[in-house]
């Protein structure tokens, strides 16, 4: 999935795109804001998605929003999104920004919950 996806998903979160998917004049700052904010999300969710993935956790950053992010399906279509989306409204609708927060975090806590076991074949029994 790529950075702009995932801006395209929070903004759908926030209901700012127009019905042709377009973003409205007024909020243009947040396609500038955009690439830190995945980063912060992707920075918070790193460790989970090592657990998910089985990897070692490395923090994954974008220098853009065309650039395609290997992370965790899971984490890029129903955690990472609210997070964005929460980042993305702070300054204008701190209540609304709070509201996508807790989702956000229980997104989180529920992909950690089912992410937990892990199978692994015996090496050695002693």
């Amino acid at each position: 999935m790529t950075g702009n996806k995932i801006f395209e998903i929070a903004l759908d979160i926030l209901n700012l795109r127009t019905s042709g998917g377009i973003l409205p004049d007024n909020c243009a700052d947040l396609k500038a804001r955009a690439v830190n904010i995945i980063n912060i999300c992707l920075a918070e969710c790193a460790c989970l998605n090592g657990l998910i993935c089985n990897t070692d956790g490395e923090i994954i950053s974008i220098t853009s929003l065309e650039q395609t992010v290997e992370f965790s399906p899971l984490l890029l279509n129903a955690v990472i999104p609210f997070g964005v989306a929460s980042y993305l409204c702070t300054d204008e609708d701190p209540a609304l920004a709070n509201s996508l927060w807790e989702k956000y975090r229980y997104a989180y806590r529920s992909a950690q919950r089912n992410s937990r076991g892990r199978i692994h074949s015996i090496t050695e029994v002693h």
